[in-house]
């Protein structure tokens, strides 16, 4: 290279990379601004390092939902990674420092470089003609020609790389190796604020991910916290994820809310917080940006969170914001109302807890007590007052009695504080959870069961923040294990309804069908099933109102589980429960529901005296 054309390139190195270090500043600025809501234990590293190799080095997340387009990106990315070291010797020539395009070495690594570009060519080419021409409805209403441009600069790179083994040297070399290294410079211009922002922040922002799905720390009081009322509230885990969206789309089209026609979408969230930190709106109320009425419309069933392939959590923006707005006296009236008989009663329902000793003294449970019973019995307040919930709970007692487990229930109960805890009523979840793990401490429980998700989650997982640790299970897993030895005849189709904090949130996905199959049922699974149900809608405090647009989500989820052609429909929970039964009603038809619980308790009754021992 001559050395003038060595200076030009200096200053144009110089100016790009000046450009690119200003847009990265402003972003970095606005991170480390922001509270500091990111804590990583040392016993969490290991894991998270495995993640790190898992979703970004391997790209399984994206893969996951999307095999071609993932393994498209997969190419893409590989390639970009391969091409590092090539692109670092390059511009060392180019600026005159080091010349190593001679040596044997850096002609064998661009050879071995070749079938990297061709998958680069064939992967990036897929997702341009997915982004330009198919346009799925995930990627937004229109052509980024952004996006377009930057698949264009890819294919570039890719085919004057390639283009560089046939013009070697003399003026098509020259002029080949300029449009390279213009393209990469052009990248640095552009990526800052765009989408592809990712390359640099995902890797951070999946390692910096929560351990558990839905994570949201609680409220200091004493600090005088009280949840994210404006732009200059978000905190700096939140900030990143705004500059990582990648616009997926993936938290789209899995949100049950943004499925069945409401206003909340969780991406558009995510963008909206981007644009209004980089506009520098930071006095601006989060319920003006995001529309008051979306952050009421989350189900809180994880979807979001759990399909992001860069990190990103949705949840503790969407309850930060409820934080904020339920500390001002904002939560909608629904809900105020479920608050006041929480503090007044205990209960979500507003009932006497007489009602719930007449179900406990009926049922022959006995009041926990450590030194003769292993198991306490968690009712919750669908257990200790909902009808169908309570002939759920006589089902597993019966099972348990049948498989000579003992166990006991509290003289009284009070809510978890799920409710509270997902609609943004912090003092009140806080108020809550201190009272029963005092209540769980003065009985000496050590092992809890319960049939409700929500109070799985809550107790299992929420209330690890105060140092309660026990062991919390759901019903499902606690029987599977009894029974593993047990079997029935067949019983005919079924199709399991997964409700989102048992498969999602807790992973609790085969323990169910195990069960079934072993009790004689064939099971048919709706389309979304297991690990990524499609919610119920009653979640984030739902089961008390749910905004009418467009369709209700447990009208969806209903007709879901109907095409599956079974005339049975199994629950584990009793808020799903509640919810399908109403959309049954809704749409007037002849379909069959079962708790789990009740279903094994009747198969192995069927058998009297005992299941069947499997052969």
């Amino acid at each position: 290279m001559h050395a003038t054309e060595t200076w030009i390139f200096r200053i144009l190195v110089l100016g790009f990379a000046a450009a690119f270090a200003a847009q990265v500043w402003t972003r970095a600025r606005l991170i480390l601004r922001a509270g500091n809501n990111i804590s990583v234990r040392d016993d969490e590293t290991g894991r998270r390092l495995l993640r790190f190799v898992t979703e970004v080095i391997f790209q399984s997340r994206t893969i996951a939902e999307r095999p071609l387009v993932g393994i498209a990106h997969l190419g893409v990315y590989w390639g970009f990674t391969a091409f590092a070291l090539y692109t670092g010797v390059e511009f060392l020539a180019g600026l005159g420092i080091a010349d190593f395009a001679g040596t044997r070495w850096f002609h064998l690594y661009a050879l071995a470089l070749v079938p990297f570009s061709l998958a680069v060519i064939a992967g990036i080419t897929g997702l341009l003609v997915r982004r330009a021409i198919v346009r799925p409805a995930a990627l937004g209403d229109h052509v980024s020609a952004e996006s377009v441009l930057i698949g264009f600069f890819i294919l570039t790179l890719m085919i004057t790389f390639l283009l560089a083994f046939r013009w070697e040297a003399g003026l098509a070399a020259r002029v080949n190796w300029w449009v390279h290294a213009m393209v990469i410079l052009g990248f640095l211009v552009l990526i800052p604020d765009s989408k592809h922002f990712h390359l640099v922040l995902s890797p951070l922002t999946v390692y910096l991910r929560s351990p558990g799905l839905a994570t949201v720390p609680n409220l200091d009081f004493d600090k005088e916290q009280v949840g994210l009322e404006t732009i200059a509230d978000v905190e700096r885990k939140q900030v990143l994820d705004a500059f990582t969206c990648v616009e997926c789309g993936r938290c789209q089209v899995n949100c049950p809310a943004n499925a069945t026609g409401k206003l909340l979408n969780p991406k558009q969230l995510i963008l909206q917080n981007e644009e209004a930190l980089l506009a520098g709106r930071m006095d601006a109320r989060l319920a003006d940006i995001f529309d008051a009425r979306v952050l009421w419309q989350c189900t809180t069933c994880g979807a979001c969170e759990a399909q992001c392939p860069v990190g990103v959590e949705h949840l503790p923006l969407i309850i930060g914001a409820r934080r904020g707005l339920a500390s001002n006296g904002e939560a909608p009236d629904a809900l105020a109302a479920v608050y006041n008989h929480v503090e007044r009663r205990g209960n979500i329902w507003g009932l006497g807890a007489d009602l719930r000793q007449k179900f406990v003294q009926s049922a022959g449970v006995e009041t926990f007590d450590a030194a003769r019973h292993e198991y306490l019995v968690w009712l919750g307040c669908a257990g200790s007052f909902e009808a169908d919930s309570q002939k759920s709970f006589r089902a597993l007692f019966d099972i348990l009695r049948a498989c000579g487990v003992t166990f006991g229930v509290l003289a009284r109960e009070r809510c978890t504080g799920d409710v509270a805890k997902r609609t943004g009523n912090e003092y009140q979840f806080q108020e809550l959870a201190r009272a029963n793990i005092a209540d769980f401490t003065a009985a000496g429980a050590r092992k809890i069961v319960t049939s409700c998700p929500h109070c799985l989650r809550t107790i299992g997982t929420d209330y690890l923040e105060f140092g309660f640790a026990a062991e919390v299970v759901h019903s499902a897993s606690l029987v599977a294990d009894l029974t593993r030895t047990m079997a029935a005849p067949g019983s005919g189709a079924v199709t399991f309804h997964d409700p989102c904090y048992l498969g999602r949130y807790a992973g609790v996905t085969e323990e169910p069908r195990d069960l079934l199959a072993r009790f004689g049922a064939t099971v048919r699974e709706p389309g979304r099933h297991g690990a990524n149900p499609f919610c119920c809608g009653a979640g984030g405090g739902l089961l008390f109102e749910e905004h009418e647009e467009g369709r209700r989500i447990s009208q969806e989820r209903f007709e879901q589980l109907q095409r599956t052609g079974a005339s049975t429909i199994v629950t584990a929970c009793p808020f799903c429960s509640i919810m399908l039964k109403g959309a049954q009603a809704s749409a007037n038809t002849q379909v069959e529901f079962v708790d789990l619980m009740s279903f094994v308790d009747g198969r192995m009754k069927a058998v009297a005296p005992a299941a069947v021992p499997r052969p």
